[in-house]
């Protein structure tokens, strides 16, 4: 019996000497297992696996304007809730991350797929972009938040030379290689300069019909299409850079666009090479900014022989060689000119904008040009209250004289706002 008190309490203190070492032992795995979860728990907020649960990773966005038109020549009006637009930003990983909006037209009874790619963050000064982009092209395509211009319309310039909202699908590099300056350099698929019944125009017919989407006696406006089975045979090369610490307050923009047009409908290329340099500045209360635009167009004459020929539905009025435009416009922020203690902004502003959408007809068409679209001059002069920076109330008349000596004026009134 002795014996068996004695083994027993000699198990006992083992058992006490051993304690410590099994403790160590469950704080070890207690330890790796803290780190398996913290890394798993790294690649869900990465993004890796079915989802996240982490609702901070995907926020939402968007903006919004409607507009008041009145033609004072003849009293007509009209009132257009002009779009609004939705957008998501979802972190995939730390490095890829989504962009989309759609976008709803005039009431919603338009609907378009504003843009959607991915991100792939690699370095500051390389990083690749794929999906439906915005065209690097100008200081308003890629930022056309309506609180972020004065006017209650865009300005013609950015409508009808740069088509504003402009996109494609396609593949990218974006970044910053040293501090004030940033570039962008894409392939995207070309404008459809023109088109015929066989013609996949994204008009949602299985790539099959065609809306007559093509250039016109308007510009190349008319060469976009929703990316919906899109003719997809000419691509373009979509280059800007941007300047930003040359001077305190001054930003300088260049864009560059060359690209075949006719996606093989015709034999002839229809290459189109479009040019456009822009400038902002700000010093305190004075704002500028100006635009100034050049497109050559080759083979105009063939598009147009082509256009012209029975059961072809791009337009007839004359596909112009060359566009030329610009436009210049400045404001003053009223409470920092005055010295008010306010939040909130009050920009008296003017713009003057010509716009040649029918400078040069090539000499081999029998088209002329067509001068009710050479808008000569547009003057714009109206004001911006902006309350707080992401909502602007606008008023603003514009008066546009055309080659043909004829003239319109617009009154327009708006109210935008960005969340």
């Amino acid at each position: 019996m002795m014996k068996l008190k004695l083994g027993l309490w000699m198990v006992l203190v083992l058992l006490v000497m051993a304690a410590p070492v099994y403790s160590a032992g469950t704080e070890e795995l207690e330890k790796k297992i803290d780190l398996l979860s913290d890394e798993v728990d790294s690649l869900k907020s990465r993004g890796i696996g079915a989802g996240t649960s982490d609702h901070n990773r995907v926020s939402l966005h968007g903006y919004g304007e409607m507009h008041f038109t009145q033609n004072t020549d003849n009293g007509g009006a009209e009132i257009d809730n002009h779009r609004f637009v939705i957008g998501v930003h979802a972190l995939l990983t730390d490095w890829i991350h989504l962009n989309a909006e759609v976008d709803f037209e005039h009431g919603a009874q338009e609907l378009e797929f504003e843009l959607g790619y991915l991100d792939f963050l690699l370095d500051p000064a390389l990083n690749v972009r794929a999906g439906v982009l915005l065209a690097p092209v100008g200081f308003l395509n890629e930022y056309h938040e309506p609180p972020l211009f004065w006017t209650v319309e865009r300005p013609v310039l950015q409508s009808q030379m740069i088509p504003t909202t402009w996109n494609g699908g396609g593949v990218g590099l974006f970044g910053s290689p040293m501090d004030g300056v940033n570039y962008r350099l894409y392939a995207m698929n070309s404008l459809q300069s023109i088109t015929n019944d066989d013609t996949a125009d994204g008009g949602g017919s299985g790539g099959s019909g065609g809306s007559g989407k093509s250039f016109s006696s308007s510009g190349i406006r008319g060469g976009r299409a929703q990316i919906n089975q899109r003719i997809a045979n000419d691509f373009s090369v979509f280059a800007r850079l941007e300047l930003t610490k040359l001077f305190p307050g001054l930003q300088v923009g260049f864009s560059v666009v060359n690209g075949d047009t006719t996606h093989d409908i015709i034999e002839e290329d229809g290459n189109m090479t479009l040019l456009e340099a822009d400038v902002k500045y700000r010093w305190k209360w004075f704002d500028m900014n100006a635009s100034i635009v050049n497109t050559d167009i080759n083979d105009a004459a063939a598009m147009n022989t082509f256009c012209d020929g029975s059961g072809n539905r791009c337009n007839t009025n004359g596909i112009a060689s060359n566009n030329f435009g610009y436009n210049v416009q400045a404001g003053v922020h009223l409470p920092q000119l005055m010295g008010w203690k306010t939040s909130h902004d009050i920009i008296p502003h003017f713009m003057f904008e010509r716009v040649r959408t029918q400078d040069e007809m090539d000499t081999g068409t029998g088209n002329s040009p067509d001068r009710s679209k050479n808008r000569n001059g547009v003057y714009t002069f109206g004001v911006a209250y902006l309350p707080t920076p992401n909502v602007s109330i606008k008023l603003d008349h514009t008066h546009t004289k055309l080659e043909n000596k004829t003239s319109t004026d617009q009154l327009n009134l708006g109210i935008a706002y960005m969340y």
